[in-house]
């Protein structure tokens, strides 16, 4: 079976900020891959709303991940067994709002890094640095999307899920296969 880390692409250098403040919910709730309880809106901030925000399918974040209506429409069948979608609202520095994209809990965490084969560094602070990624021989089981135990900020997906994507038209989606590196050096 075949990996590939999920990343996003935004056409400017920039990300939607998981507002601590407003928030009632702890940050770290959405990025551990366990299912939450939890009723209200998700509040980011970003410093404007962009005139073509509603192009994209995944939204550059800190904090959990933005997904648009059509991908959660697009992957409902996954939803409650691996996904959870909270409605969010977006508020730039003028008080301008949106409210329709969706927070996303991915709710499965698996050791899935291949550390035989991966490239990482881990600073003399203990800070790992993934400079090459390889993937466990069918890591993921029976799942289509989780995140990696060895490092949650890493979202890995099945080949089905990308397809889907790709199918689906989703944008703002970026696949990173096993071995892809920004590093030069390794």
């Amino acid at each position: 079976m075949k990996y590939y880390e999920l990343a996003d692409y935004y056409k400017r250098d920039v990300n939607f900020v998981f507002d601590e403040e407003k928030n009632d919910l702890d940050y770290f709730a959405l990025s551990e891959g366990h299912p939450v309880i939890y009723n209200h809106p998700i509040y980011y901030t970003i410093d404007k709303i962009d005139s073509y925000i509603d192009k994209y399918d995944l939204l550059p974040t800190l904090g959990p991940l933005l997904v648009s209506k059509k991908f959660r429409n697009t992957f409902s069948f996954l939803e409650n067994s691996e996904l959870q979608f909270f409605n969010a609202v977006i508020t730039d520095k003028k008080g301008n709002q949106i409210n329709n994209f969706f927070a996303l809990n991915i709710t499965n965490t698996l050791e899935c890094l291949d550390l035989n084969k991966s490239v990482i560094e881990t600073t003399r602070y203990g800070i790992r640095t993934m400079k090459k990624i390889f993937f466990l021989t069918d890591a993921l089981n029976n799942f289509s999307i989780v995140r990696m135990k060895e490092h949650k900020s890493y979202i890995v997906v099945t080949e089905e899920f990308k397809n889907i994507c790709e199918k689906s038209n989703l944008k703002g989606i970026r696949f990173l296969s096993e071995g892809d590196s920004i590093y030069t050096n390794v």
